[in-house]
């Protein structure tokens, strides 16, 4: 396995397993709701701090999951509601949700172009010189802004919608499952409509051309 699929599978497992499966343990040992989710919230940030201090840097992303974990720790101490904490992750939803569709209007290409020209950076003459000549693939992807970012909003009514009216204990798992279901659904529209569009086939038969 390369290294950069390790990083991705630690990463998943400190952002997604250990804040779920943290707070299971944390109540099975008695530990009350609020303090086992805030406690539990805290891998994903010094997976952060010890990114940062390793480069040396901190991109916005991180900065935004700090911000969220000083959030919830102020909301904790001033509180004590553990339903506020578990609108956390909703946070993130509803911003990037915003953010993506305020792209369509602020920015000269959507985020989810320069998203994908960032995981794609091999490909990003071609991304270019596709957006540049073919209005489909403009529309393309801003329809999938559109997608995602309503996408995101909705995913965070969902849970905030569980989160007040379900058992506290109930919440993470499921709003993990949601999140996750959300996310394969917004990667199966994105992909069938790329396909239709023809930016995958452009793409794999120029890759499969320069392998000649």
């Amino acid at each position: 396995m390369g290294k950069d699929f390790r990083a991705s599978v630690f990463a998943l497992l400190v952002d997604v397993g250990a804040p779920v499966g943290g707070y299971y343990l944390l109540r099975a040992f008695g530990v009350v709701p609020v303090w086992a989710l805030l406690l539990s919230g805290l891998p994903p940030a010094l997976r952060v701090l010890y990114t940062a201090l390793r480069r040396r840097r901190v991109d916005g992303m991180g900065l935004f999951v700090l911000a969220i974990v000083a959030v919830s720790v102020v909301t904790t101490l001033l509180t004590g509601d553990a339903r506020l904490l578990l609108v956390r992750n909703a946070w993130f939803s509803t911003l990037a949700g915003f953010w993506l569709l305020a792209s369509l209007f602020i920015a000269r290409r959507p985020v989810t172009y320069e998203a994908a020209r960032a995981l794609l950076p091999g490909k990003g003459a071609q991304l270019d010189e596709a957006w540049e000549e073919r209005p489909a693939f403009r529309r393309v992807w801003r329809v999938l802004a559109v997608v995602w970012g309503v996408g995101g909003l909705a995913h965070s009514g969902v849970s905030i919608g569980m989160a007040y009216t379900l058992p506290v204990d109930d919440v993470p798992a499921l709003d993990t499952v949601v999140s996750i279901g959300f996310f394969v659904l917004l990667q199966v529209v994105t992909q069938v409509l790329l396909v239709r569009e023809g930016t995958m086939g452009t793409l794999w038969r120029r890759q499969r051309a320069g392998a000649r």
